[in-house]
């Protein structure tokens, strides 16, 4: 039963977030992400340490539910969070904010919400793979 209302609990707070993010500008955005993703780097060593394996590739994340989207750029060790980039990204990931979220803190396996169509990933499928092995190794 507790874990019932703990889902029913987060779920409302994630649906009520997409309000605020939809009209939040991108550049607040990309500071909050940066600061999450920065978090998980920090708190997991061995990703961090095989990021460098697809160093200098950029990934597009698409939330379509809120219209929004924002780059992440691999570079020396780490990841920027850019709201533009001017080039082509490697790769590209769209879903939900929840969808999207759950994926790059390692709570939702990338394979699982691609196969039930609930993220879509196009480009470089060797490197996506490869993150996607990283991400998956977080959880």
């Amino acid at each position: 039963m507790k874990e019932d209302r703990a889902k029913r609990i987060k779920g409302t707070l994630v649906k009520s977030m997409n309000i605020p993010l939809k009209i939040m500008p991108l550049w607040m955005e990309a500071i909050g992400v940066g600061v999450m993703v920065s978090m998980m780097v920090e708190k997991n060593p061995r990703f961090k340490q095989r990021l460098g394996e697809i160093d200098g590739k950029v990934f597009l994340f698409e939330a379509k539910d809120i219209e929004k989207r924002f780059h992440l750029h691999i570079k020396d060790g780490g990841i920027k969070v850019v709201p533009h980039f001017a080039g082509t990204p490697d790769v590209t990931m769209s879903g939900t904010v929840k969808v999207l979220t759950d994926v790059l803190l390692g709570k939702e396996d990338p394979d699982t919400v691609f196969f039930s169509r609930r993220l879509e990933i196009s480009g470089d499928t060797a490197v996506a793979i490869h993150f996607k092995n990283m991400l998956a190794a977080l959880g």
